[in-house]
């Protein structure tokens, strides 16, 4: 488990997505810090479970049942954070999911689930614990992108323009936030050996392609571990973004130095892909 400054010792940490590879990680992390914690996931017996976890450490944990994509439902959460925590110092939209399919075979309800989840939980979030953020000193929001955001991913239409939509709105929430004491910090991430991709894998339209991005994902992505620490260190030092893993720093370099390139290997692929 990564080492995690005293800094979040006796805060508040909101985590969405708690119950993932990451958001448990992330969750130990800070708990083990002394860092009290709402824990948001829409698994009631995985939330029971991962505060059963956390009971040796020195944490007041909450555990909350929420659909973040409703707004309703997170005005409610918010409500009752606030009745139980009194205060909070560190947001953490970590909830996500991805589908991989072609943007051909993408239904209306395909991109409405994964822009529910990722864009509108992250939306709904900020903008509503936004007024109990504001009363902590220094307060820190981490939205979880991708590095998806850079360029676009065949098969991952929906999940690519979700996270690049997070990117451009957390950039612009950074500059307004600025004046309240309010950090913001993007985390780009390339894969992370987490359940995320399994979780919808059976949903694909390419299902051997699908395979191979699940065993490429197992063999080089980086420890949920190790992202959570690196993940704690840009919040408490305000990075605006961080990447984390090579294919992450790659991706981004060569779409910026590369992109007619990058888009013609894409599109080789995919043709291979589905021959």
């Amino acid at each position: 488990m990564p080492k995690v400054h005293s800094k979040y010792n006796d805060q508040v940490a909101l985590i969405t997505g708690a119950c993932g590879g990451l958001g448990s990680a992330l969750a130990n992390a800070l708990a083990k810090s002394g860092c009290h914690l709402a824990l948001v996931d829409i698994n009631d017996e995985k939330l029971n479970g991962l505060a059963q976890e956390l009971k040796s450490y020195p944490a007041n944990v909450s555990i909350h049942n929420c659909d973040i994509g409703d707004l309703e439902a997170v005005q409610s959460l918010a409500t009752e954070v606030s009745a139980h925590h009194g205060k909070l110092n560190l947001l953490i939209n970590n909830a996500g999911i991805t589908l991989q399919k072609s943007a051909a075979n993408h239904s209306h309800a395909d991109w409405q689930r994964v822009f529910n989840v990722n864009w509108w939980g992250t939306v709904n979030c900020c903008s509503t614990f936004m007024p109990l953020l504001k009363q902590s000193d220094k307060a820190q929001i981490v939205n979880l992108s991708s590095m998806a955001a850079y360029y676009g991913l065949p098969s991952q239409a929906s999940y690519s323009s979700s996270k690049a939509a997070v990117l451009a709105y957390s950039e612009a929430i950074r500059a307004e936030l600025a004046a309240d004491g309010i950090g913001v910090t993007t985390i780009h991430p390339g894969a992370i050996k987490t359940e995320m991709m399994t979780a919808t894998l059976q949903e694909s339209d390419n299902m051997d392609q699908a395979r191979k991005n699940y065993a490429l994902a197992t063999r080089w992505g980086v420890d949920a571990d190790v992202v959570a620490g690196k993940i704690l260190h840009a919040a408490r030092k305000n990075r605006k973004q961080l990447r984390v893993g090579i294919d992450a720093h790659i991706l981004y370099y060569v779409a910026r130095t590369m992109p007619n390139i990058l888009g013609s290997l894409l599109a080789k692929t995919f043709k291979k892909s589905v021959l």
